[in-house]
Order: structure tokens, then C-alpha cells, then sequence
């Protein structure tokens, strides 16, 4: 058997461990040293990020409301697993690169990436956590309690992954009906792709993810405020509030000027609120797996009030564009080698979507009165989001970056 197709069973499972992790209680990060999460958020994290904020800055002609940024680096391992499974060649040495093996990776290296993700699985299992929570790629809704949102997407899953590929003009699911379903995981029929590939040579890879971010605020305390958009703009936006009677986990970082703030309640996945104390520029040159690691070990327990914004975000970007820095490009070219599926050498991805869509909004529960508490300060007690900032959504046990963003403008969708 040769190397490479050694590697291909090996990457299927890969793919399956990484999406049926799920949400469960940790209360510490304790990262698996067989996991690469370092090279897989620097290249599907940090770089693409760095890529689309200064395209975004260097070209004058996008509009205020075009600069927020999200995207997923889990959607984007999901999208490559898959082109593993579909490439040949550079196309898949290129993928297996950038998801933190060795283009020659050999079955034992991979095997040991993947017994640990499926260890981590069972440990979620033993832990009561298991599909049924619906964290990463689970299906566990409930089907008795199914609350929709104005897009669809159902209150019970709060982390949906979806990769699909099609061949062009056969149905295939929009990110719509993606909110609407119970995808998650991956899609691709080898039966099916070799009939409809006998109709036409063009591909279609859909990439989307959903997630909704719920945080300890209580929505009778929302109220609308002030968000400074820049030095002369401001807009009216969903405040939501949170006093100091909870601790949270922060820290000042005075390399990158701005707070860091992890929200008490955040378990798997959990988040990072970046806050800049002016610009958001100086917090974007900081940003590497490092410097997250930094603030991740040394966040303090402490006492403030925070505010900060109800919104929706949907954005959607080109795979090729965000992949680009990571060293994926064969695969986007006419010379593609999509030998996975097929001999034919003019098969072609012409269209390859990552649509995400993020929703963050407070806990349906309403504490009763506040305890009474001895307040220590040891940061400034109200930490207000009224000014662009960044988040980070991240599994809390393995560090992988699950979306990264920056919000400039709250109201726009």
C-alpha cells in the first residue's frame, strides 16, 4: 500500500475525533501534546485573520460596516480534512500541512494525532458530556424544546460544523438550510459524486458554522447605550450587563493595551474578550498562539461590572482566500488533482463558500437579588465593550481555535 493512501483512512478518522468532541465541564485547559493546536491556530487562526485585517485596511474603498471579521478555523480543519479525503498529489500535501502533519506523514504520527482526539472523546463521554450536549458537531437538541431564531437555527445546537461537497447544478444545502437542519460533521457520497461527475466537471465545496454564544446576563438588565463606532460615529446597540457579584477570570495586557476578559460561566467552548484601550491596531499585531497561551495562563479571578453587546454576526468568505497563508492554494487551481474521486483530469472547484454566522445573547435564567459580597478590585470595576473589540471562541481542553473576530460595528449583520 502506498504512503499516501495509508494516510487517507487515517485522515477520515481524524476528521471523525475532531467534530464529535463536545461541550463538557472543565475547569482547566489540559492540552493533549499530540494535538499540533499550536500550528493549527496559527494557520487557520492567527494568519488569516492577520491576511483579511489588512486587506481590509488597505483598501479605501470598503465601508465601515464591511470591517467586521469572523470566521471559523474549526470549519476551515473540516473543509481540508474533507479535501484530503478528495485530493491527490500537492492538493493533499498542501492540506495535510495545514492541519499540522507532515506532508509525508507517516501512519504512526497520524494515528497517534487521532488516538488522541478519540481519547477525548471517551473523556467527555465518562465525564456526563458526551454527543448529547451538542458542543462540537454533536446532534443532541432536544426535540421537545426546538426555539428557532430569525435565521432558523435551532436554540438547542450551539456549535453546528457542515462540510458538503457537490458536483455544480445538483442540490446541495445552503447555509439556510444548514440552520434549519440537524447537519453536522461532513458530507460527501463517493456513489453519488462519481454518477453526477459524469454530467460535469465543476465542484462546489460548502463550508458553514454556527454558533451561539450565551453569556451570564440576565435579559431583563439589557438596555440600549452608546457604541462608539470611531471618533466622530456612534450607534445605539443592545447593551447587556452584568454586575459584579460573579467573578470573572482577566488581566490587562499592557504589550497589547487591552483587557482580557473570560466570562464566568464560559466552559467548553469557552470564550476571550479582547478589549483595546484605544485602537484596535496594537491588539491585532499581538495576536499569535503565544500570546493567547500567555493570556490563558495568566488570567486573575476578579470583581468588575460588565457591558457588553447582544448582536448577530454573518460573514462570508471565499475558503481560497482564508486558506492562502496557509500554504492550500493547488487545490483552488486548474491543475487541481482531485484523484480521491476520480481519474478525470479536468475536474475543477470553482465555488468553495465559509459561511459562518455567530449569535450572542444572554442566558434565559434570572438570578434573584444580588448577595451580598465583599468587593476587591484589582482592575478598574467596569469593563464597558462600546468601542470595536476582538473575541476568540476556543475549546478550553485542546486550545483549538473554534472562531476568531472583530467586531467594529454590532448593528451590522
Amino acid at each position: 500500500m502506498a504512503r499516501g493512501e495509508a494516510v487517507m483512512p487515517a485522515m477520515c478518522a481524524f476528521l471523525t475525533a475532531l467534530l464529535a468532541c463536545s461541550s463538557a465541564h472543565k475547569n482547566q485547559r489540559e492540552p493533549d501534546q499530540r494535538l499540533n493546536t499550536s500550528i493549527l491556530n496559527a494557520a487557520l487562526a492567527f494568519e488569516p485573520y492577520r491576511d483579511l485585517a489588512t486587506r481590509t485596511a488597505a483598501d479605501p474603498g470598503v465601508q465601515q460596516q464591511q470591517q467586521n471579521i469572523l470566521f471559523s478555523p474549526l470549519g476551515l480543519a473540516s473543509a481540508l480534512a474533507l479535501l484530503c479525503r478528495v485530493s491527490g498529489s500537492e492538493s493533499r500535501s498542501q492540506a495535510l500541512e495545514a492541519l499540522g502533519l507532515a506532508a509525508n506523514a507517516t501512519q504512526q504520527s497520524v494515528e497517534a494525532t487521532v488516538s488522541a482526539l478519540t481519547d477525548l472523546q471517551l473523556g467527555l463521554q465518562q465525564a456526563g458530556g458526551g454527543a448529547s450536549d451538542a458542543g462540537i458537531g454533536g446532534a443532541g437538541e432536544d426535540a421537545g424544546d426546538r426555539a428557532r431564531t430569525e435565521d432558523g437555527a435551532e436554540d438547542g445546537a450551539r456549535l453546528k460544523v457542515w462540510s458538503s461537497l457537490n458536483v455544480d447544478g445538483k442540490p446541495s444545502a445552503d447555509f439556510k438550510s444548514f440552520l434549519l437542519s440537524g447537519r453536522h460533521g461532513f458530507n460527501m457520497s463517493y456513489e453519488t459524486l462519481m454518477k453526477d461527475l459524469q454530467d460535469s466537471d465543476k465542484l462546489i465545496l460548502n463550508n458553514y458554522v454556527y454558533f451561539k454564544g450565551l453569556h451570564p446576563f440576565e435579559r431583563r438588565h439589557t438596555v440600549l447605550r452608546s457604541f462608539q463606532l470611531n471618533a466622530t460615529t456612534s450607534v445605539e446597540v443592545p447593551m447587556m450587563f452584568m454586575d459584579d457579584s460573579s467573578e470573572v477570570m482577566m488581566l490587562y495586557d499592557t504589550n497589547c493595551s487591552a483587557t482580557v476578559v473570560r466570562l464566568p460561566g464560559s466552559d467548553r467552548p469557552a470564550s476571550l474578550l479582547l478589549l483595546p484601550k484605544a485602537e484596535l491596531q496594537p491588539l491585532e499585531d499581538c495576536l499569535s498562539d503565544g500570546r493567547m497561551n500567555f493570556w490563558l495562563s495568566h488570567l486573575k479571578p476578579g470583581r468588575a461590572e460588565i457591558r457588553f453587546p447582544k448582536f448577530q454576526l454573518r460573514k462570508s468568505y471565499g475558503l481560497e482566500r482564508l486558506l492562502r497563508n496557509a500554504g492550500v492554494s493547488s487545490v483552488f487551481s486548474r491543475s487541481a488533482d482531485f484523484s480521491g474521486i476520480s481519474q478525470k483530469k479536468t475536474l475543477e472547484l470553482i465555488k468553495a463558500p465559509h459561511e459562518v454566522l455567530l449569535e450572542v445573547e444572554e442566558t434565559k435564567s434570572e438570578n434573584g437579588g444580588r448577595p451580598d459580597i465583599m468587593l476587591d478590585f484589582s482592575v478598574p470595576p467596569r469593563i464597558t465593550f462600546d468601542r470595536p473589540f476582538m473575541l476568540i471562541i476556543y475549546d478550553d481542553l485542546t486550545g483549538l481555535i473554534l472562531l476568531i473576530g472583530r467586531i467594529i460595528d454590532p448593528t451590522k449583520v
